[in-house]
């Protein structure tokens, strides 16, 4: 079984750049000579991923609220240090049950190019020609920053991707460039409705949705924070 964190270092810049600069921080131009075979993890799923910028303030926030309303229900006197306390342990619920909702739901994500498969977790794999719909996510994170999600979608699974997370990293080499290929031999495409049976207005119907062109795009090259999204997004 392939491990990205086990893969050798690529040679160097594939697309015929000699920037030292541009090798070394493009992930796109570190892509690895030739795909790895087996199986291969995507990027690393952390239990902290969901929880990104604001979200774990509001959680906490929404928990004093609920914390005071307790105690004017009790009829009790309110105590900051015995409020503070609960809201904590509230909060750290909270992120515990939602985390494990959150993995349940779309866990750590694998593909398979030899066999054209994809699986997330230990579910059962499904082929790349069953992956239909994308849908690009964002969270605001920090002053001015935001994470990057691909969501795939077939009939019988749910896979998501962080292209950007919280810390601005992306994908690495290998897990950029397997992405990349599979998206390209999926069936990815706009919907369409009964209205638009052409697709031409899929962005204004469908918002979130991309092409698989943008979705390859996306992958090898995740916008920052401030570059602009796929005008489909």
């Amino acid at each position: 079984m392939s491990d990205p964190d086990d893969a050798p270092a690529p040679p160097g810049d594939p697309t015929g750049s000699t920037d030292p600069e541009t090798v070394e921080h493009d992930p796109a131009t570190r892509a690895p000579a030739e795909l790895p075979h087996g199986w291969v993890r995507i990027g690393e799923r952390r239990w902290w991923s969901t929880w990104v910028g604001a979200t774990t303030a509001f959680a906490f926030l929404a928990a004093i609220q609920g914390v005071s309303f307790f105690f004017r229900i009790a009829e009790a006197t309110f105590r900051w240090d015995l409020a503070l306390l609960i809201a904590i342990g509230v909060t750290v619920g909270i992120v515990a049950v939602i985390t494990l909702i959150r993995n349940a739901l779309a866990p750590q994500p694998w593909v398979d190019l030899d066999s054209g498969q994809l699986r997330a977790g230990t579910r059962r794999p499904i082929p790349l020609t069953q992956v239909d719909r994308a849908v690009l996510t964002t969270a605001p994170v920090g002053t001015g920053g935001r994470v990057l999600v691909l969501r795939l979608t077939a009939k019988e699974a749910r896979l998501e991707f962080i292209l950007r997370d919280r810390q601005d990293a992306t994908l690495d080499p290998t897990s950029t460039a397997v992405l990349a290929e599979a998206l390209r031999r999926s069936s990815v495409a706009l919907p369409t409705s009964i209205h638009d049976p052409t697709g031409r207005f899929a962005r204004y119907n469908f918002p979130g949705h991309i092409g698989r062109d943008d979705a390859v795009a996306l992958v090898e090259h995740p916008p920052a924070a401030g570059e602009p999204l796929p005008a489909a997004w």
